[in-house]
């Protein structure tokens, strides 16, 4: 198991901020490791064995609660694992239960895409804006009438060489500024979970992002084959 989470857990991306697994004194169904900092809590449900870690993640999209999912199937069947079924939520201070936005593969390369066409909006506006009136010239000429008094002349003229020069950085600006964003989606896609078969004796491990809320603890369930493992979460410390 260790070396099925050195080999793919190393290619996550994460920040060392981990929470602290809730459970009780005398559950024993519950095993619990550090690897590279991070807690990770187990549970063997069944045929399969079920781990995670809980931490949190920041990025240019937004603030989550970032849990990496690893699940062990032990049995002889194949089962379909469909990370859409999974679900959190959160407890507050006061009492109240709100229901956590766990973002499925789609949806959240969805909000990556939304995000960055908004940043495109913007650039392409102003791109265009600054490349249009680098075309214009403005020149003062002062001359002097009567009684030596200043005159000064104002005239606008049109360089179409500076507007084609400014169009193609402004282009070529847009065509970089897409490919780096096309880049973030694809290293970001890498390790989301997504809908997956797994075989007897298989394993698989990957990531999900969760909208972060602030509260005291959290429950994340997890549906394999014909159950629900449930992991309890203390999300109410400050994190240094």
């Amino acid at each position: 198991m260790k070396k099925i989470l050195i080999a793919i857990f190393s290619c996550l991306a994460y920040t060392v901020s981990a929470q602290e697994i809730i459970a009780a004194d005398n559950d024993t169904t519950v095993l619990t490791e550090y690897h590279d900092g991070l807690l990770w809590a187990y549970r063997h449900i069944g045929d399969y064995v079920v781990g995670m870690t809980n931490y949190e993640q920041k990025d240019s999209y937004g603030k989550y609660y970032q849990i990496a999912i690893f699940i062990k199937n032990l049995g002889n069947e194949s089962t379909t694992f469909d990370p859409e079924g999974i679900t959190s939520d959160l407890y507050r201070k006061s009492g109240d239960t709100l229901a956590l936005e766990v973002y499925t593969y789609d949806e959240y390369m969805r909000k990556i895409k939304n995000a960055q066409a908004a940043s495109m909006l913007i650039l392409g506006f102003s791109s265009g804006l600054n490349a249009g009136m680098a075309g214009y010239q403005t020149t003062y000429t002062t001359t002097y009438g009567a009684g030596y008094m200043p005159y000064t002349h104002v005239s606008t003229t049109y360089n179409a060489s500076a507007a084609a020069a400014a169009n193609m950085a402004a282009t070529t600006q847009m065509l970089t500024l897409g490919k780096l964003m096309s880049d973030d989606r694809n290293t970001k896609s890498q390790g989301y979970l997504k809908k997956n078969t797994i075989h007897p004796n298989e394993g698989i491990i990957g990531y999900m992002n969760i909208r972060r809320k602030k509260g005291q603890s959290m429950t994340v369930n997890i549906p394999v084959g014909e159950s629900v493992c449930s992991f309890n979460w203390d999300v109410s410390k400050k994190k240094k």
